[in-house]
């Protein structure tokens, strides 16, 4: 298809290794865990810098404790996470299960390359980072572990991961003369926000990408949620959900959900196969636009939306926005996903 640019995987539901405990001892990621697992703590964020077009992703292919050449610097499929300011070699290791006896979670253990010598073997390594793509379970409880679940080459990082917070080509953003496409507006366009009316783009970005797995886009249908036509955004894209559940369960009468945590609903789903093109608006502070009939988030330059642009935007944005964290708060709170699940089922 003639991509060779880079693309960059940001993932939410995101411990460090050492902040878990098999039977009440360090863990070995280094082989799959069995006995007591559970973890403490908050949650956290990394980025996969990856070559598009890549089809290896957990290192050599036979015990996964070496990167394989194709995914170091300077291989075909070079996949990079920055750590302490430093891109470091990173690889998918293994996927495992965590259950409580009701509900089971996907653990994907990712292991990187802290010194940069080929291998995942050095203290610390081997499950440095653990993933949840099922969202994140319940912290400072027991939990059993289960078996490995995924452990080939072709399983992208992409599966265990989202995206952005971005609107596909096509949809239809609200503006003082009107609705007007997403890819026709340009920076110091007026867009309609919830709280402070028309407010001035102050950047606005590009990526396109191919539509398969975790970058696959979701469509909410029209009617689901009150929109008059179907609205197409990243999977970690937040829309702004006014509804009493939410004040009775959280206290708070307007919450930001991410679309990948609706797909039990009906009217939600995924759409995969070629290319989508998502574009990304940053306005002066957090806000809810309104697409379509329903409200859903800007971009909210964070640590983790810089690293998962590519470089120059990340300059532009960082040039915009000097002193990111005098920002501003997010325009509502986001659930998690356990949270959207509660939610959804109340």
């Amino acid at each position: 298809m003639g991509f060779s640019m880079a693309v960059y995987y940001g993932y939410t539901n995101v411990i460090r290794g050492t902040q878990s405990t098999l039977n009440g001892n360090p863990v070995d990621y280094a082989y799959a865990p069995s006995g007591t697992w559970r973890y403490s703590g908050e949650d956290t964020y990394f980025v996969v810098e990856e070559n598009d077009g890549a089809t290896v992703f957990n290192g050599d292919g036979d015990v996964n404790e070496y990167v394989d050449s194709a995914e170091r610097f300077g291989g075909a499929w070079e996949q990079t996470v920055e750590v302490d300011g430093v891109d470091r070699q990173v690889i998918w290791d293994y996927t495992f299960t965590v259950t409580d006896g009701t509900n089971t979670w996907r653990v994907g253990v990712i292991d990187v390359d802290l010194n940069n010598d080929n291998d995942v073997q050095d203290a610390g390594e081997n499950g440095y980072f653990l993933v949840f793509p099922d969202g994140m379970p319940p912290a400072d409880t027991n939990l059993t572990t289960g078996g490995i679940t995924e452990n080939d080459d072709s399983t992208p990082h992409a599966d265990l991961g989202g995206s952005v917070v971005c609107f596909a080509s096509g949809v239809m953003i609200e503006t003082p003369d009107g609705p007007r496409a997403v890819e026709d507006l340009s920076q110091g366009d007026l867009v309609i926000t919830g709280t402070d009316g028309a407010q001035p783009i102050r950047w606005i970005g590009a990526t396109t990408v191919l539509a398969q797995s975790d970058l696959a886009p979701v469509v909410i249908t029209a009617g689901t949620l009150g929109n008059d036509a179907d609205l197409v955004v990243s999977p970690q894209h937040a829309i702004l959900l006014t509804d009493w559940r939410a004040e009775l369960l959280y206290g708070q009468e307007e919450v930001l959900v991410r679309a990948v945590d609706l797909l039990n609903m009906d009217g939600v789903y995924r759409r995969t196969g070629g290319l989508v093109t998502y574009h990304h608006i940053l306005l002066d502070a957090h806000h809810v636009v309104q697409s379509h009939g329903i409200w859903s988030e800007t971009l909210y330059p964070g640590d983790m939306t810089k690293q998962a642009v590519n470089p120059v935007a990340r300059a532009e944005i960082e040039a915009l926005f000097p002193d990111l964290a005098a920002y501003g708060p997010k325009a509502a709170p986001c659930l998690r996903a356990y949270e959207a699940k509660l939610l959804a089922a109340a």
